[in-house]
Order: C-alpha cells, then structure tokens, then sequence
C-alpha cells in the first residue's frame, strides 16, 4: 500500500514516516516488488484533499517500476 498525503508526502505500507526521497524511493522498493512472483498489486491510497498530480506520479512510478496492477483504496 502506497499512501499520499495533501502535500504529496508517499508513504510506504502504514510506515509513519514518509519515504524521504519521495517517488524516487518509492521507485527502488517498487522495482523490488516487481520481480517477484507473483506480482503483488499496488493499491494507492490517498488523501482527502490530495491533487491528482500527487496520484498521476505515483502511477507513473509504479508503471516504470514494472507493476502491472495498480488499484484504489478508498
């Protein structure tokens, strides 16, 4: 699970901190999970008041990363 806040901060499963190296990071710990088999699903959960922009990156990076299935938590 991949969270966002309003200000864009990513959070990597439930951590409480966010990945300090913002969707860089995210893109190293998804190339990891992309190998394995079978591929996990990401699911994105973002903020109430998060800008799309935030959640467009996201995608992207997991799309470069390798990950075929992205869902939504709401």
């Amino acid at each position: 699970t991949v969270s966002i806040n309003k200000d864009g901060d990513v959070y990597w499963n439930g951590m409480m901190k966010p990945l300090p190296g913002g969707t860089e990071d995210l893109f190293d710990r998804l190339k990891v999970e992309a190998v394995k088999v079978p591929q996990p699903e990401v699911h994105i959960r973002g903020d109430q008041n998060v800008r799309y922009e935030f959640v467009g990156k996201t995608i992207l990076t997991a799309q470069r990363a390798g990950i075929a299935k992205v869902g939504f938590v709401i």
